[in-house]
């Protein structure tokens, strides 16, 4: 498996978003990622190791967030995630 930086977690207003340089900017409700539209376009799942979550879109592109990494953008410790695209 190799991985590739395509975008970046944070918080904006509160709000915990994903913007994928490819795609565009998802915010979450529950797991599900709804896009500026007000579409699903994807959902977020954890990974068989628990170390990372996996956010499967729709277009069929597989993307993932380090689990710690997630955790201190909740807490506040760091600003930002990388997200990765998995091929």
């Amino acid at each position: 498996m190799t991985f590739k930086k395509i975008g970046r977690l944070a918080l904006y207003d509160g709000r915990l978003r994903v913007e994928i340089d490819t795609v565009g900017s998802f915010h979450f409700e529950n797991n599900c990622l709804v896009g500026e539209d007000g579409r699903q376009h994807g959902y977020a799942m954890p990974s068989a190791t628990g170390k990372a979550v996996n956010l499967h879109l729709t277009e069929g592109a597989l993307c993932t967030v380090i689990k710690s990494q997630l955790l201190q953008v909740v807490k506040g410790s760091i600003g930002k995630a990388a997200v990765f695209e998995v091929a």
